[in-house]
């Protein structure tokens, strides 16, 4: 089952001026800990499963998301596309 794309990005948009201006390792605990109490809800027999989607899902929304940020003008000049 997917999350319909239109909630994700007003979900995001709520959560997201929670977590902007904060230390990067700040954030970085935080979300981690937001995973792990998701993690800790689904059947033991279901959690590396759903991790290991998880993390697909981060490293495919990366590329979008840098692309996003240099439209936007929030991407540093001197990073590259990873």
């Amino acid at each position: 089952m997917t999350a319909n794309p239109e909630h994700v990005d007003a979900l995001v948009d709520e959560i997201k001026p929670i977590l902007a201006g904060h230390a990067p390792n700040l954030v970085g605990a935080v979300l981690a800990d937001l995973l792990a109490i998701f993690m800790a809800g689904l059947h033991p027999a279901l959690r590396e499963e759903i991790l290991e989607m998880h993390i697909k899902s981060v490293r495919g929304l990366i590329p979008i998301n840098e692309a996003r940020m240099r439209e936007e003008g929030r991407y540093p000049p001197d990073w590259r596309p990873q």
